[in-house]
């Protein structure tokens, strides 16, 4: 790394270099070695965060087949209610008007069923309030990353640059070396 011509670029560099500085003297990292082990953990810390959001998504998802599902029901209970009143001869044409209604009704009951019969509770409260929990906690969670991201971002940027310090120091030093010879 050459030396910056500009009074810009002298800013820059000595901004980076105390940027660097902040960041080692803060988390305590004396090496190289160190920095990596530190992006690392951030860069892990990152994606088991990510990997949270992404099991509250699709369990969001579930819950919110799960009332919808729930809602079908309600809603069509008194068409089933009606067409298991209806006299015998009448059944045929009061299915003829009302058949998407039944259908939807019974492929609601059928999967609610299912849940039953896997052990599941038919919980609609319970959905609703876990839906909403998991959706707050997966803003949360969003938030974090987005500060996460910059704050990796930002490290990766002062390790280029210690990388280039590091380079630029052993540059020097080889042409100290080469001067006394």
């Amino acid at each position: 790394m050459d030396s910056p011509d500009s009074r810009y670029g002298k800013i820059k560099d000595l901004k980076e270099q105390a940027a660097l500085y902040s960041l080692l003297q803060g988390n305590g990292i004396t090496t190289m070695r160190q920095l990596h082990e530190k992006i690392s953990a951030m860069n892990k810390s990152y994606y088991d965060l990510r990997g949270k959001i992404v099991s509250a998504e699709r369990r969001i998802k579930v819950l919110d087949e799960h009332l919808s599902m729930w809602e079908q029901y309600e809603k069509h209970k008194g068409i089933r209610r009606q067409h298991d009143k209806v006299k015998q001869g009448k059944k045929g044409q009061f299915e003829q008007k009302h058949g998407t209604e039944l259908a939807l009704y019974e492929a609601a009951a059928r999967y609610l069923e299912k849940l039953k019969s896997g052990g599941e509770a038919v919980t609609p409260k319970k959905w609703r309030a876990e839906s909403e929990k998991l959706t707050a906690q997966k803003e949360i969670h969003y938030q974090e990353m987005r500060t996460m991201r910059e704050q990796i971002k930002a490290v990766e940027n002062l390790r280029k640059a210690a990388d280039q310090l590091e380079k630029s120091q052993q540059d020097r030093n080889r042409k100290k070396e080469d001067n006394q010879l």
